[in-house]
């Protein structure tokens, strides 16, 4: 086998993660419960090059100068699995990149799979997950399907709590800017960590979130979900903008969108919204109720596209050669 290519979807935090508690590893400060979805999805093909001196990363059909972020993933992959033979990377979004739509999450997670299937390394869930960490500290998520909690508390243990068919939810994004973020996440939670007056209430209220987030997902309540998904969202984005330098992904069109998310929910349909660190915003709902949100959200002046999604499967193999 000299290529493989494997496929993963961004996964959207309900209950967020803003800070690293190990910069060097990337480990996240607290826990976090996400959703995986279908549509978007990151495509990579690793193929074996013995003519090359070392790895080459393209990204969207662009060579990179360098590795980045992916180097410790690769380095963990390759001292794990005694691999020492050079590749060709070459990942794909069929979404906006470092625009607030988790691109790095499924971009990691993708390269992960492709790479323990191409060496046939034989890694665990957990090994993959670390190997999916030290690129991106929500990339883990994207291994798995459905609704997921990464558990910091459990020595990074992450796993599904609701599975795509357990809880037919649907994800409406709202692409307000797709231009790149000048502040990366990894940076802004950095700068978060050492400046913000709010941090460390932050961290405190980790757990009570993640106790009530778990509690709405076993009972199958959206209302419930979206009421503590809705306050750590408003609170995360409390701390990034007391940050110095003061940081603050969401614009006017972000403020616009979420006002008219909050006036289809007076009219009685059940739903909530979640924006992460870019100006996109996340509408959660039941799947019969997609199309109508969809259709008023559209005509928005403030909201370029939409994209409907439903509850996705985690990161995995399509091609092997």
């Amino acid at each position: 086998m000299s290529e493989v290519t494997a496929i993963a979807h961004p996964n959207f935090a309900l209950i967020k993660y803003w800070g690293k508690t190990d910069f060097v590893n990337n480990i996240p400060a607290m826990s976090s419960i996400s959703l995986t979805i279908d549509t978007l999805t990151s495509t990579t093909k690793i193929s074996q090059q013995p003519e090359m001196q070392e790895n080459i990363w393209e990204l969207n059909g662009e060579r990179q100068p360098d590795l980045g972020q992916l180097l410790p993933t690769l380095d963990y992959l390759s001292k794990v699995g005694k691999v020492n033979e050079p590749c060709l990377i070459q990942s794909d979004n069929n979404f906006p990149t470092a625009a607030g739509l988790a691109s790095s999450a499924s971009g990691v997670a993708s390269i992960v799979v492709a790479y323990n299937s191409l060496f046939d390394l034989g890694l665990t869930n957990q090994q993959m997950a670390k190997a999916a960490m030290l690129g991106s500290g929500s990339a883990p998520r994207s291994l798995f399907p459905g609704l997921v909690l990464l558990d910091i508390e459990n020595q990074c243990d992450c796993h599904t709590l609701a599975e795509p068919n357990q809880w037919p939810l649907s994800v409406i994004v709202c692409i307000t800017d797709d231009q790149r973020k000048t502040i990366s996440s990894r940076e802004g939670m950095e700068i978060s960590r050492k400046t913000s007056p709010l941090y460390k209430a932050w961290l405190k209220v980790n757990a009570s979130h993640i106790k009530q987030a778990k509690n709405a997902i076993n009972e199958r309540n959206l209302r419930a979900l979206g009421l503590v998904a809705e306050e750590n969202c408003k609170q995360m984005h409390e701390v990034m903008r007391t940050s110095n330098p003061s940081i603050n992904y969401m614009t006017n069109k972000t403020i616009n969108c979420i006002n008219a998310i909050e006036s289809i929910r007076s009219s009685g349909v059940d739903l909530f919204h979640t924006v992460d660190a870019g100006p996109q915003v996340k509408i959660i709902c039941k799947t019969e109720d997609s199309g109508l949100i969809q259709k008023r959200i559209s005509s928005l002046p403030s909201v370029r596209q939409t994209l409907v999604a439903n509850i996705g499967y985690g990161a995995r193999v399509v091609n092997e050669g």
